[in-house]
């Protein structure tokens, strides 16, 4: 077991580049293989490592401002803008004890602020093939987006069709309506 106080996140610099290559080697994110054929990361995407004895053991990332397709709940083919969170790993020994769930956090801090350039965060859970079906590694992502407030909004275009899910940004007038009781609105 590890200490969690020993877990840092930080945002990825060129400094952890050599780090954080180590950590997509060893990672099975279908999402990380550009990364192992170049050696580099993706333009425009901001990553987020759990760095644990000065080795990234986890990592997540998200695109600031995106645009992509997914079939809403009336089955109608939308392309919003917003923040795009990508997927999150944490490497197999370290799982189950709270470092995706720190990644998770810290990332939600960082999306959410009200000078964030998109209105709403959105996030594809991975799923099996049939529109709403959740991959059963994917359902802990599931579970922890809607407890966090996001809300199911359609299904992914990609192979997969996993769920898209949405929350707005809030905004400082939306956030003292939602302290009076009422959720903001994606806008």
């Amino acid at each position: 077991m590890i200490d969690k106080s020993d877990i840092k996140i930080e945002r990825l610099s060129d400094a952890e580049a050599p780090r954080f290559l180590e950590f997509a080697d060893r990672a099975t994110l279908r999402s990380l293989a550009s990364v192992r054929v170049t050696g580099r990361v993706a333009v425009g995407q901001t990553y987020l490592c759990a760095v644990y004895l000065d080795r990234v053991i986890g990592c997540t990332s998200w695109y600031e401002s995106c645009r992509r397709s997914y079939v809403d709940l009336d089955g109608v083919t939308v392309q919003p803008t917003s923040v795009y969170l990508c997927s999150s790993e944490v490497l197999p020994e370290y799982r189950g004890m709270g470092v995706g769930g720190m990644l998770y956090e810290q990332r939600l801090a960082d999306c959410s602020r009200e000078d964030a350039p998109a209105p709403a965060l959105m996030v594809e859970i991975l799923g099996r093939g049939t529109p709403m079906s959740v991959d059963d590694g994917a359902r802990p992502g599931l579970v922890w987006h809607l407890a966090h407030g996001f809300e199911i909004v359609g299904y992914s275009q990609e192979e997969d069709a996993g769920p898209v899910l949405a929350r707005a940004v809030p905004t400082a007038d939306a956030s003292r309506r939602d302290a009076a009781g009422s959720r903001p609105a994606l806008r």
